[in-house]
C-alpha cells in the first residue's frame, strides 16, 4: 500500500503546501485502517480539510484554541460544533465521544497530563483515542541533520535537529515508551502504538519545506496557506508525481517519523 494516495493529495493540495500535504495524506491513509464510529472528538482541529476527508459520514467535534482556525474549521462545515478554548481546560461533554483524534497537536499543548485528562473524561466508556504524535528522534532523520553526522560534525547535528523541533514547538518529545508511560499516567489504557510515517516521508518534507514557506507567509498574511485553490488543483498531479519520486528515490520505508498512540477510556 502507498503512503499516499493521488486521491487524498488531489484533495489536499489546492488548500495546503506540499510539505504539509506530504504528512497529512500519509495520516489519513494510516487512520483508515481504524474504526472511528461518532461522535467524534478533532483536538487542535485547525481548518477541517483533515476530518472533512477522513470522517465525511460521522458526527464531528473540533477544538482549537485559535480562533482563526476556529473559524475556517466553522466554515469548511465539517463539524456539528466547534469549541474555541485550550484542551486543558475547556468544558466538554462527559463521557460523550465515541472516539477522539488529535493529529500531532498535543506535542504542542504545555500541560499534557491535562489535556489527555480532559480527553479521557469526553470519551465514552470504552471509546477510543488516536493520538498522532512525533516520534522522538524523528528530526535526525533529515538529509542535512545526517549529512552533518556523517562530516563528524555530531554537536552542530545535534543542535539543528533541535533548532527544527524548536521551529515547530515541539514542547513534548517521547519514544515509544515515553508516550505510553504519559497516556497511561493519565488514566487511558493504551491499546498499542504503531511507528508511522516513513524515513522517506521525513525526507519529502525536508526537501518541500523550502518552497512550503511561502504557504506560511502567506497564512500569516491572510490567516490561510493558499490563495488560488483552483489553480493548485491543476497542478495535483504533476505535484503528486514529483513527492513520489522523492519518497522513491529515498526508499527508506521504515516507520521513524511519528508513533500512533491508539487508547481507550477504561470501561
Amino acid at each position: 500500500m502507498e503512503e499516499l494516495s493521488f486521491d487524498d493529495f488531489a484533495r489536499y493540495f489546492p488548500f495546503a503546501p506540499a510539505a504539509l500535504c506530504v504528512k497529512e495524506c500519509a495520516r489519513l491513509t494510516q487512520i483508515r485502517r481504524y474504526p472511528c464510529p461518532g461522535p467524534i472528538l478533532d483536538v487542535g482541529c485547525g481548518d477541517g480539510l483533515f476530518a472533512r476527508i477522513a470522517f465525511a459520514d460521522a458526527e464531528i467535534w473540533g477544538i482549537d484554541v485559535d480562533a482563526k482556525e476556529g473559524g475556517w474549521a466553522l466554515a469548511s462545515r465539517a463539524y456539528a460544533q466547534i469549541i474555541l478554548g485550550d484542551i486543558t481546560r475547556a468544558k466538554l461533554p462527559h463521557g460523550f465521544f465515541a472516539t477522539c483524534i488529535a493529529n500531532c497537536s498535543l506535542e504542542h499543548v504545555p500541560d499534557l497530563g491535562a489535556a489527555l485528562a480532559n480527553i479521557r473524561d469526553s470519551l465514552a466508556p470504552g471509546g477510543r483515542a488516536y493520538l498522532f504524535v512525533p516520534n522522538r528522534d524523528w528530526a535526525s532523520w533529515f538529509l542535512s541533520v545526517r549529512a552533518l553526522g556523517a562530516l563528524g560534525l555530531e554537536g552542530p547535528a545535534r543542535s539543528l535537529q533541535g533548532a527544527v523541533d524548536g521551529v515547530f514547538k515541539h514542547r513534548h518529545l517521547y519514544d515509544e515508551a515515553g508516550w505510553r508511560a504519559r497516556v497511561e499516567q493519565a488514566g487511558l489504557r493504551v491499546e498499542q502504538v504503531d511507528p508511522v510515517l516513513s524515513t522517506a516521508t521525513t525526507v519529502t518534507f525536508e526537501l518541500l519545506l523550502l518552497p512550503s514557506l511561502l504557504g506560511l507567509v502567506n497564512k500569516k498574511l491572510t490567516t490561510r496557506w493558499t490563495n488560488f485553490p483552483r489553480w493548485r488543483r491543476r497542478a495535483a498531479r504533476p505535484a503528486y508525481e514529483l513527492v513520489r519520486a522523492a519518497l522513491a528515490a529515498d526508499g527508506e520505508t521504515a516507520p521513524t517519523a511519528e508513533l500512533l498512540v491508539v487508547c481507550s477510556r477504561p470501561e
